[in-house]
């Protein structure tokens, strides 16, 4: 039978609907943010290559991850429309392959239901679902990770071909490093669901039996492994940081204690957001280790024979977690465990860990009336447990949003590509964009002419222009000034013209040397219209003088060394008059 033909099947669809309509309209709400707009400007009109696909991203080599960035900045470039489905997408299918591996371990068992529930629900997936980079790193991981598991079981089942199954397993941890690093834990939940799968030997003797009864898996997966982090240390240098001894406990408490322990339980409730950070309250992290302490306590008193393994299961998988952090991201300090990015993935060692504790088990808690009575007693226990929980996660979800929907990069965006679109000939002043929507530590990709290029409208930059702009916080398109400019020297020949631009051209002297990236802006009048070259050394550039008098402005480069004169000329038999040329820096709206 079908897993989802049974009253507990469709409980679960339920579980899925509730999700996949919670989760779009969250995701509806929220925009690009940070690492997707220098990463999409990277993937922008490059080749793809492997120098690019390989290529060594803040310690990442994420092969898949640039794929998926070139594909969306060169085909639907900033469409939040295509990314939110697609990561509503992932990890939709993402739960729906939890609920068939729950049925695998609990088959007929009204628990899986809650356990869906914590993982389709639980806020602590939020952030990284919310912000497209991040989901990226989170949601094809726990796919191949579950898929891997499945399939581990249908193997231990007997279910299909046994090379089929076993192929789809390594298949799956192959896929998932393309991802991302983290999936180098799937090797271990696979390991680690096989010993507690194990129902004979018992004891010390589960992981011998486990490994003897798949050790070609382990084999293929230990020089896949092996493989991975050769091949990963000779593409990448990641520099996590010193940390200390007492600096890395510091650390993990606030990843266990205020982060994970909150997050799988339907926290934070309410928190201080800072950055990336979730701080819990005091009272919020009291209550979720005394609830924490309750359900493992109860796990262990009527849990399954492989009760205590599952426990260590768990915590092993969150100390791989935290190791994993300290080595990559332990100079960042504190706040570093208190993002829920680091530690999303917890969730599905949660959601086994209670699984596998309960296989096997009683199907109640030993409560006498409720085991009596069927269908109340039981439907009150799945109900009831399945709607506090939602309950918790709706606090948990509303404390969180809308910090991490990034509503104001979606209103920057959005100004700028409005701005362009009513009028196309505008120019604009590259600088760097606002911290808030990327921090300028990635250096030239946090710039104006990358973050926007891959946008339909064309931005353009550094060319001499009569519409020149710079953006302002707010992405408002401002009528471009200098700010403290310098005044060229006046012509000596021609008082009424000014410098004479002819073919022979004209040198504009300035009384100080110039450096820099600076404007040029240019008066001139003239009676037809006439190509204008500007030099400054081997740097040329060309406007087209118009009729009348006008000002142009002339964008200049750094060049890596001062200049105290531009040369222009005129192609043709036309005269351009010149009175004066102001440089400086744009001012800053």
């Amino acid at each position: 039978m079908s897993v989802w033909r049974s009253r507990q099947g469709a409980a679960a669809a339920l579980v899925v609907g509730v999700m996949v309509v919670w989760r779009a309209v969250l995701l509806s709400g929220s925009y690009f943010n940070q690492d997707d707009f220098y990463l999409s400007g990277r993937a922008y009109d490059v080749d793809l290559d492997r120098d690019f696909l390989f290529a060594d991203t803040a310690g990442h080599v994420n092969p898949l991850q640039q794929l998926t960035y070139w594909l969306v900045a060169n085909h639907a470039p900033y469409d939040w429309a295509v990314v939110g489905t697609f990561v509503l997408t992932l990890q939709t299918l993402t739960t729906i392959v939890l609920w068939h591996v729950l049925s695998r371990i609990l088959p007929g068992r009204w628990a899986r239901v809650p356990l869906l529930a914590a993982f389709a629900w639980a806020p602590i997936t939020l952030v990284t679902t919310l912000w497209w980079s991040a989901a990226m790193g989170l949601w094809p991981h726990l796919l191949c990770s579950l898929l891997a598991v499945l399939f581990l079981l249908r193997l231990r089942d007997g279910a299909g071909p046994a090379w089929l199954n076993g192929s789809v397993v390594v298949a799956a941890s192959v896929v998932g490093l393309l991802w991302h690093e983290r999936a180098v834990l799937i090797a271990p939940v696979v390991l680690g669901v096989a010993v507690l799968t194990t129902d004979s030997p018992v004891g010390w003797r589960r992981p011998l039996a486990a490994l003897r009864r798949h050790w070609v898996l382990w084999t293929v997966h230990g020089a896949l492994l092996a493989g991975y982090l050769v091949a990963h240390g000779r593409l990448t240098d990641v520099e996590g940081g010193s940390v200390s001894a007492r600096e890395s406990a510091r650390i993990g408490w606030s990843f266990v204690g205020e982060n994970v322990l909150p997050g799988v339980l339907g926290g934070p409730w309410t928190a201080r957001l800072e950055g990336g950070a979730v701080q819990p309250p005091v009272w919020g992290t009291v209550v979720a280790i005394a609830v924490a302490v309750l359900l493992v306590g109860l796990l262990l008193w009527r849990g399954g024979p492989a009760r205590r393994w599952a426990v260590a299961f768990f915590a092993a998988y969150v100390l791989a977690d935290l190791t994993l952090v300290l080595a990559g991201r332990g100079g960042f300090g504190r706040l570093i465990g208190l993002d829920p990015r680091y530690s999303a993935d917890v969730i599905q060692a949660a959601v086994l860990c209670a699984a596998l504790g309960l296989r096997r088990s009683r199907p109640a808690f030993g409560f006498a009336r409720l085991r009596r009575s069927w269908p109340r007693g039981r439907t009150i226990g799945v109900v009831g447990t399945t709607a506090v929980y939602l309950v918790a996660c709706g606090f948990g979800t509303a404390a969180l949003v809308p910090h991490f929907q990034n509503k104001a990069d979606r209103a920057y965006v959005t100004e700028i590509r409005e701005r362009l679109a009513q009028d196309p000939r505008q120019t604009l002043v590259d600088d760097l964009v606002p911290a808030e929507i990327v921090l300028p530590l990635v250096g030239d990709d946090s710039l104006l002419s990358r973050v926007l290029a891959p946008l339909p409208e064309s931005p353009v930059f550094g060319q001499p222009t009569y519409f020149l702009r710079t953006v302002a916080e707010d992405g408002e398109l401002v009528a471009a000034e200098i700010d403290g400019g310098i005044e060229s020297e006046h012509a000596r020949r021609d008082d009424a013209c000014g410098y004479r631009v002819t073919d022979d051209g004209a040198v504009v002297r300035f009384p100080v040397d110039l450096g820099g990236d600076l404007l040029l802006q240019v008066g001139y009048f003239t009676n037809e219209e006439a190509v204008v070259e500007v030099a400054v050394g081997p740097w040329r550039t060309e406007f087209l003088a118009r009729p009348g008098p006008n000002d142009v402005w002339v964008p200049v480069p750094d060049l890596g060394t001062g200049f105290d004169r531009v040369r222009l000329s005129v192609s043709g038999s036309t005269t351009v008059c010149v009175p004066s040329v102001l440089a400086g820096r744009a001012a800053r709206p």
